[in-house]
């Protein structure tokens, strides 16, 4: 089969190329599935920055495919869950096996999801990892109807779930998203929104009863000061403050672990039957045809973007 492959000597978006590699073969509990579409995100963008050679090798040693951690497409194999011919989305495990950008991947039942009829593959490709991030961060929350939450980096992959999610919950939202996308951040349900480059965090007045982080540059040592006296600061990149996360044992304000390693079925049901309620919409930026995966990355790596980059078969 042919997937996106990654060259270490190659720098930027040249890096990435078109090869043949074995079709993989499901193992017990898997499927096969034809990928149709690939959203990217942070994991493939932290690549296309890397132009460390050494870097690059070490990371890509182990596997014939490693981008692709979000996809949809159709099953080809039996399973116990799954029968060819069914249309599915879901995600790899983020360190283990191989990763979905190529013509197949061989998955384990249990990270995938049906799709429902009213979703096409490109806007299915954008739900599992973001959305499911989103979901379990605001789970940790609990935003009840008229809690305030603060979603920073609200224009990403994840912030344009957390934004709908907290809305669909009844929060008053508050977004900071990227450069143009105030009026957008409004239209997803938040109350107010900010662009990163007018406003700081620090600019901002008030407490809020949840600090969704995604930024990844916040601490918990900082925010506090911004959180009611029960409020929850979510931070997805946990490992990058565990001093904060342990303070946080010994108060009020709480700083939960959140971790998704990859999507799983049950976390995807729920993302589309809000999706089918018409609570929350996939979010994407632009639609590639995998010949024009060049110019998918080099837009990954060099613009600000509105929810996802897809790559279609």
């Amino acid at each position: 089969m042919e997937a996106v492959l990654i060259n270490p000597t190659k720098q930027g978006a040249d890096k990435f190329h078109i090869a043949t590699v074995p079709t993989p073969q499901p193992a017990a509990g898997e499927v096969l599935v034809e990928v149709k579409a690939v959203a990217l995100s942070a994991w493939e963008k932290h690549f296309a920055q890397d132009d460390d050679p050494r870097s690059l090798a070490r990371r890509t040693r182990r596997r014939n495919v490693n981008l692709g951690l979000q996809f949809s497409g159709v099953v080809r194999s039996d399973g116990r869950r799954f029968a060819p011919g069914q249309r599915v989305m879901g995600g790899p495990h983020l360190t283990k096996g191989e990763k979905a950008l190529a013509q197949y991947v061989a998955i384990r039942e249990e990270y995938l999801a049906e799709l429902p009829d009213i979703l096409g593959f490109p806007e299915a490709a954008a739900l599992p990892v973001g959305a499911e991030t989103a979901l379990t961060g605001l789970d940790k929350a609990a935003p009840q109807p008229g809690d305030s939450v603060l979603v920073v980096g609200a224009s990403g992959g994840v912030g344009v779930y957390a934004v709908q999610i907290a809305a669909a919950c009844g929060a008053d939202v508050t977004a900071i998203g990227g450069r143009n996308s105030v009026a957008r951040l409004k239209e997803l349900g938040a109350t107010t929104a900010h662009s990163y480059r007018g406003t700081a965090f620090g600019d901002l007045t008030g407490t809020y009863d949840c600090v969704f982080d995604l930024s990844g540059r916040l601490r918990f040592g900082q925010v506090t000061r911004k959180l009611s006296r029960t409020g929850v600061f979510v931070n997805v990149n946990p490992q990058k403050d565990l001093v904060g996360m342990a303070a946080s044992l010994f108060s009020r304000r709480k700083a939960p672990f959140v971790y998704v390693p990859h999507s799983s079925a049950a976390a995807q049901t729920r993302v589309l039957d809000m999706v089918v309620r018409g609570e929350i919409a996939p979010v994407v930026e632009a639609v590639h045809e995998i010949g024009r995966f060049r110019t998918a990355f080099t837009d990954l790596i060099r613009n600000e973007r509105f929810g996802k980059i897809v790559i279609s078969y």
